[in-house]
């Protein structure tokens, strides 16, 4: 378990010897959700792999350090949802208990699954469910694993936008206590969520300055829809052909 209010990661990550991400120094604190917006193809997604120390591809050079405890535990919110296509729901989420040979708790999923609006669909296998109900038993499986970190690789990038907004709010409310570390290219996803917000920009993390307002901001009102356009100039400045 993490016993420090915080953790850094610092180093650099580079893709066949051509540098990604150089001598960058990123401060986690916990409780939040922490942010990174970049284009495809800057390192986002396996900075997060390096993070959770999975395995990335030998083209890859990682010379990043963190300074974080090493029975720290992760769990994983990708664009694809990983569920068993062959396990109902239920099975899909006690998944973790299953393979650790421990007692499964069928109390606590089907509290999860209620809160995610799917405790009528315990028994039903994935294939019959939308991809906006597959990405809430993703969610249900997250907080059934209650691991320390939780890592959002763009887990809201493959919904149409009506069904990506009620999965963000939802989201956002179960797991706002939690330490979530999120990429995504999506500003204004990143002005809605972030406690705290950076890019990357010419190899380097920088942060961006948000609203005195909490998440989750409304992008109603005059202030945050200069943030969103403030946010937005500073990617098209960053993006590369």
């Amino acid at each position: 378990m993490i016993k420090n209010l915080s953790f850094s990661i610092h180093g650099s990550l580079s893709l066949n010897k051509d540098e990604l991400l150089s001598n960058i120094k990123l401060d986690i604190k916990l409780h939040q959700w922490t942010v990174i917006i970049g284009q495809s193809g800057v390192g986002k997604s396996t900075l997060l792999k390096v993070i959770a120390d999975l395995n990335i591809p030998k083209n890859f050079t990682n010379k990043i350090i963190k300074n974080i405890a090493t029975e720290t535990s992760f769990s994983w919110m990708a664009q694809n949802d990983l569920l068993l296509p062959w396990l109902t729901v239920i099975e899909n989420i006690t998944l973790g208990q299953k393979l650790r040979s421990e007692k499964i708790d069928l109390n606590k999923a089907n509290i999860l699954l209620e809160k995610v609006g799917l405790i009528n669909f315990a028994k039903e296998l994935p294939a019959t469910l939308s991809g906006g109900m597959r990405q809430r038993v993703a969610l249900a499986r997250t907080l059934m694993e209650n691991h320390d970190i939780i890592l959002m690789d763009e887990p809201f990038s493959s919904l149409d936008s009506i069904t990506r907004s009620k999965i963000q709010k939802l989201t956002w409310s179960l797991l706002q206590n939690k330490t979530v570390i999120m990429v995504t290219h999506d500003p204004l996803e990143a002005l809605m969520l972030s406690n705290e917000l950076f890019y990357i920009s010419n190899k380097k993390l920088k942060p961006i300055k948000l609203p005195t307002s909490k998440p989750l901001r409304k992008i109603t009102n005059d202030n945050l829809l200069y943030s969103y356009k403030y946010i937005l100039n500073l990617l098209k400045k960053s993006y590369k052909p």
